[in-house]
């Protein structure tokens, strides 16, 4: 009986299908959404073969869904255009406001071009708006903030330009990537409002200027539940939260109205009580606050500009064998007579003759600080003085005390009312980027032999400073301007000035900014503010792609690519069916091309965009060392 009654119920159900299935064929599109669509497929560069069904709906890539129309019957609408990947070659039609219930666009891996059409607002119920990878360009429309739907946002890899005006207001936003386009101005604050964002990413603007904006979760956290509800704390788990650092809440339903009189007039006192407690703890603790900032500001400056009890210079290597050697830096007119080898943003670098020691050079970079007063220093100045000694500080703290063949050693350090003096050994073939702005120009040569070297050198240096040293060091600055040979062609990583020691027990170091040099900048530095090891691994990638290519980030060359990136195009070139076309022309012909290649692979694997998928420093030293010749 059992079985004839399963067998009764499921001839049911396939009838009532039956009678369903009829109903849902007949719905057509509705007309409105059919005469937009037939222009955006066209102006998309969408063939005719693709769309080649009776209607859109059954056309891959296009979702349909049933609405009730306005006259009471049952239409099919348009909410989702998905054509990733589909080199499609036109450009977004202005007729895509018109559908309106569509929730996603997505776009992706084409080379459409043109601006994102105005229109694009009328879609109040669009959720997710993917454009990345193509070529549209202008500027995006200033009232994109009033779709409030929306969930997703990628305009990366684009030529879009102007301002972040358009970033005003989007309570939904969970996902926002700008990443690689022209934008200029400042990094809107009004993305701190933005409630759900739980990532973003503003990497490869170059023009962009300030910080970039930190979300807190304090920011973007909000309740959970409609406002008729409250959320009650569970007073028997105290022991439980004081131990765990979290809280357990039980969901409890509001106070009738009676309830919320009754306490209204209370609620009101103890308000204004907290509040005037909070403003007298403010002052006192905010005095308190600023007298302990200004007396460590002035210890800093004094340990700074003190140098020693005697004022002379600090002196870290052997080959300052007396401090009266540096006594012609003490001098007003000391460095009058000296040729200047290199500028910078932190002051000149000159170059002269150790005293006694039978003709060995030195660089001498010298960094200008206001002189005055720490109290009379405008915010500026101060800001200024700050960055400096911040970097006199880290060098001395770093290569002041460590010796590496591969790193630049800090000889002395001299303290001049007026200036700071840091010492160091002349590396009279110049830096890295010297070299090869030579060999382009026709100059000087740098065959694969020396490049390679070079790059096993850097990858030494920096597995002594992530592995062998502690606290670990990350370098945070890596870029061939910043590698220096010596004599024998020998790398050496130097300036660092915006070096940061890591203790053993950290696994990152947040920053209030980004600091570095774009183009080498890890794209997850600039999305979180913070920095690892990886970090240093991922400029190195671009380092080594670098000297493969013969081309830095900044080289007009990548501007003119889809991809305006070094590290993007070396990635497409790498998986393309000619990979050689990226070795710099003057290494091919020797016959070593597939060494290069192997150092290219290297170089993506250091730039892969997960940090824990990239290697650490002793691996990559051992993966470019295995390369024989």
């Amino acid at each position: 009986m059992a079985v004839l009654h399963q067998k009764h119920h499921l001839f049911f159900n396939l009838f009532l299908l039956s009678l369903l299935l009829p109903t849902y064929a007949r719905l057509n599109l509705d007309h409105s959404d059919l005469k937009a669509f037939s222009i955006i497929q066209k102006d998309l560069g969408i063939n005719g073969q693709r769309s080649s069904s009776s209607t859109p709906c059954n056309t891959l890539g296009v979702f349909c869904e049933r609405r009730l129309s306005p006259n009471g019957t049952y239409v099919l609408k348009i909410t989702r255009l998905v054509f990733k990947s589909q080199r499609l070659t036109g450009f977004l039609s202005p007729a895509i406001g018109r559908l309106s219930d569509l929730k996603e666009l997505s776009l992706t891996n084409n080379q459409l071009v043109d601006q994102l059409p105005a229109q694009i607002v009328d879609c109040k119920k669009l959720e997710i708006l993917e454009l990345g990878n193509n070529k549209f360009s202008g500027e995006v429309p200033s009232e994109l903030s009033s779709i409030v739907s929306l969930r997703v946002l990628d305009l990366s890899s684009n030529l879009f330009s102007g301002n972040l005006s358009f970033l005003k207001h989007f309570p939904n936003l969970e996902s926002l990537s700008l990443a690689n386009n022209l934008f200029t101005g400042k990094f809107p604050m009004s993305i701190r409002s933005f409630r759900n964002l739980q990532s973003f990413d503003f990497s490869g603007n170059s023009f962009l200027e300030g910080p970039v904006p930190v979300i807190r979760k304090s920011e973007s956290s909000r309740p959970q539940y409609p406002k008729r509800y409250i959320l009650a704390e569970n007073t028997s788990s105290t022991k439980s939260r004081n131990t765990s650092g979290t809280k357990n809440y039980n969901l409890a339903p509001a106070p009738g109205p009676s309830a919320a009189t009754s306490h209204k007039h209370k609620k009101g006192k103890r308000k204004l009580a907290g509040w005037l407690l909070g403003f007298l703890a403010g002052s006192v603790a905010g005095s308190l606050s600023g007298l302990v900032f200004s007396l460590l500001f002035k210890i800093v400056l004094a340990a700074v500009k003190g140098g020693g009890r005697d004022g002379g210079p600090a002196i870290f290597s052997p080959l300052i064998k007396r401090a009266e050697d540096l006594a012609f830096l003490e001098k007003d007119d000391g460095l009058a007579d000296l040729e200047v080898i290199g500028k910078g943003g932190c002051g000149e670098v000159y170059k002269a003759e150790l005293p006694g020691s039978n003709g060995k050079m030195i660089a001498i970079k010298k960094i200008i600080q206001p002189p005055k007063d720490a109290a009379e220093l405008t915010e500026e100045d101060s800001k200024l003085l700050h960055k400096k000694m911040r970097q006199i500080q880290s060098e001395i703290n770093t290569v002041g005390h460590i010796r590496h063949r591969n790193l630049l050693p800090l000889l002395a350090h001299v303290s001049r009312p007026d200036c700071h003096y840091l010492v160091y050994e002349l590396m009279k073939n110049g830096s890295l980027q010297d070299a090869l702005n030579q060999v382009t120009e026709g100059r000087r040569e740098l065959d694969w032999l020396a490049r390679h070297r070079i790059a096993v050198g850097v990858a030494s240096g920096l597995e002594y400073l992530h592995l062998s040293h502690s606290p670990r060091i990350i370098h945070r600055d890596l870029k061939p301007a910043n590698v220096l040979l010596d004599d024998s062609m020998e790398a050496r990583i130097a300036d660092f000035g915006l070096a940061k020691a890591m203790p053993d027990a950290k696994t990152h170091i947040t920053t209030s900014n980004v600091a570095g040099t774009v183009g080498y900048i890890a794209p997850e530095y600039h999305q979180t503010l913070k920095f690892t090891d990886k970090c240093d691994i991922y400029s190195f990638g671009v380092v080594l792609g670098v000297l493969v290519m013969g081309k830095l980030p900044s080289d007009e060359f990548f501007q003119n690519t889809r991809e305006m990136s070094l590290v993007k195009w070396m990635r497409n070139i790498m998986t393309s069916e000619n990979p050689r076309q990226a070795i710099d022309p003057k290494l091919m012909g020797n016959g070593l091309e597939e060494q290069m290649l192997l150092v290219l692979k290297i170089a993506c694997f250091c730039t892969i965009d997960d940090p824990k998928q990239r290697p650490n420093s002793k691996d990559v030293r051992c993966m470019l060392s295995q390369i024989k010749h």
